[in-house]
This record gives structure tokens, C-alpha cells and sequence, in this order.
């Protein structure tokens, strides 16, 4: 059998104010998404390479937006990416 550890208050507050932080910081980073991006946009805003952010968003060619030889990031794919990264 095991035995549940039990949180004191004092780091309850401390995890939640840690949980508000990241919250807060992924809202101005949302609120920073232009409609249409492209990778490097969207791994200078996170702090990524945009060849790391290419790699992983190519995966799904069909949800951005093609231009010529280039890819458009639209706000919603580049949203859920960032929700993705930072969660």
C-alpha cells in the first residue's frame, strides 16, 4: 500500500503561481501571431530555430498555405503549435 504525500499550503500557492506564470506568458505569446507567419517568425516568437519549427510543422503540408516554392504559417496551425510546445 502506498501513502499519499500531501501538499502543504505554502507550496500549493507557489505551484499555482507557477501555473498562472506560464499561462500568462503563453497568452502574450498567442496574442504576438500575426494571421499568416512564416517558420522563422514563429521560432524567433518561441525561441526556437525556424529549421526546428519547419521540420515539425512540414510534417503536416496540407493545413498551411503554399506560396511559390515557401510555406505560410495561418494563425490557427501557428496557435496550436505554440499551445503544443509550451504545454
Amino acid at each position: 500500500m502506498q501513502r499519499r504525500i500531501k501538499a502543504r499550503p505554502q507550496e500549493t500557492a507557489a505551484y499555482q503561481a507557477l501555473i498562472d506564470h506560464k499561462q500568462a506568458t503563453l497568452n502574450v505569446l498567442l496574442s504576438r501571431i500575426p494571421d499568416i507567419s512564416t517558420f522563422a517568425q514563429l521560432g524567433e516568437l518561441i525561441g526556437y530555430s525556424y529549421e526546428w519549427v519547419r521540420q515539425r510543422l512540414i510534417q503536416a503540408p496540407e493545413k498551411l498555405y503554399k506560396n511559390g516554392k515557401r510555406y505560410k504559417v495561418p494563425k490557427g496551425v501557428a496557435e496550436e503549435f505554440v499551445r503544443s510546445v509550451f504545454i
